[in-house]
């Protein structure tokens, strides 16, 4: 009888605890309905997922016009076409374009009648550290058998050459597409998280009170946190970069546009860990506080997925993240080598980094915390 009271006063006690506990409910409850909700979102209709296939018709046929219908006839492809003056490689190396076909000229000669049917093949460009652009060039060699099959019977009349977006393409894989992700997201949960777990911390133990009545000013103590926070994600993305080199033989460029990016993304995520701090009373909810924000950026900004593969309406959400600015930014400076689109994210990232640097210290008061 003894026993069975002192098992139920403790799982009263542990069930208090656990309520009380806003961090338990957020990763017992919170936490999986939230994952379940957005890969649902992610992947429920897969089905209706497009990729965007860029398009050069060097023909101008009747033929290579059959041939692109056939490629939007799939309800799998969004063909954008590209004029015959631009140049395929400056093209693909400006926009960080994954998937460009080049229809040659004299493309419809493979559908004249024997003995005058000259074989011809397709120009496809993809990256290959792109999940989405393999499953581009899946799709493009299954329309192409499907027109063999119907010319001449499965004898290879079109053929398609795979070739990589740039010179050293080829080196890369889908472990180099995931790696600047992974940095972006550390640089995020390490700032946001830290940060939010500090500011609740002093405000409870009254440490700020004491801070302003000291000389040192709201931005100076905050930029001394950012410079420590960019030694710390810089010190993860070494570890990072280690593991990738040895474990998945990444190629990766580490120059000074994706330094500055980690720089101003460090900076950028702390700002935003003292916002959210300003709004959590208690060190115990400033955890699930960062979560609610960091959470969905994780698996909505591109760090896992490409964004083409998303629906329509999440890449939306997507376009207002911080997050997405900070991994596009990367993939460029460190896979792509496009330094317009990494200076493009950069100034981004910089212009953000202001705003909410400005805004968290606007809304931090010392002397009422």
């Amino acid at each position: 009888m003894a026993t069975g009271r002192r098992i139920r006063i403790n799982f009263i006690a542990q069930a208090k605890m656990f309520f009380r506990s806003p961090g338990s409910v957020f990763w017992t409850v919170a936490f999986p309905v939230l994952l379940i909700l957005l890969f649902g979102a992610i992947f429920s209709n897969s089905g209706s997922t497009t990729y965007t296939l860029y398009v050069q018709d060097m023909d101008g046929s009747e033929a290579s016009q059959g041939l692109i219908e056939s490629f939007n006839q799939t309800r799998v492809l969004n063909i954008v076409m590209v004029d015959n003056e631009t140049d395929a490689s400056a093209f693909i190396k400006d926009g960080s374009i994954s998937s460009f076909l080049i229809i040659p000229e004299g493309f419809e000669k493979a559908f004249a009648p024997e003995p005058y049917r000259q074989s011809t093949v397709l120009e496809l460009r993809i990256d290959n550290s792109s999940a989405t652009a393999l499953s581009v060039a899946a799709i493009v060699n299954s329309v192409v058998q499907s027109i063999n099959l119907h010319l001449a019977n499965g004898t290879m009349v079109v053929g398609t050459s795979i070739q990589g977006v740039s010179e050293d393409s080829s080196r890369y894989n889908f472990i180099d597409f995931f790696l600047p992700g992974v940095i972006g997201l550390t640089a995020m949960t390490t700032t946001v998280n830290w940060m939010v777990g500090l500011q609740t911390r002093y405000r409870q133990n009254g440490i700020f009170k004491k801070l302003a009545t000291t000389p040192i000013t709201q931005m100076e103590w905050l930029t001394s946190l950012i410079l420590w926070q960019i030694i710390t994600v810089f010190l993860s993305v070494a570890i990072i970069m280690i593991v990738g080199i040895v474990m998945f033989d990444v190629h990766l460029r580490l120059d000074m546009i994706s330094v500055m990016i980690i720089v101003f993304s460090s900076a950028l995520f702390s700002a935003l860990g003292l916002i959210i701090a300003r709004f959590v009373k208690e060190e115990e909810t400033g955890g699930v506080a960062a979560g609610a924000i960091t959470f969905p950026m994780m698996f909505l900004a591109g760090s896992f997925f490409p964004l083409e593969s998303m629906p329509d309406y999440l890449q939306i959400i997507a376009k207002v993240m911080p997050l997405t600015y900070v991994n596009n930014g990367l993939r460029d400076a460190m896979i792509f080598g496009n330094s317009s689109g990494a200076m493009y994210n950069l100034l981004i990232v910089v212009v953000l980094t202001v705003v909410l640097m400005i805004a968290g210290v606007a809304i931090s008061t010392w002397k009422q915390d």
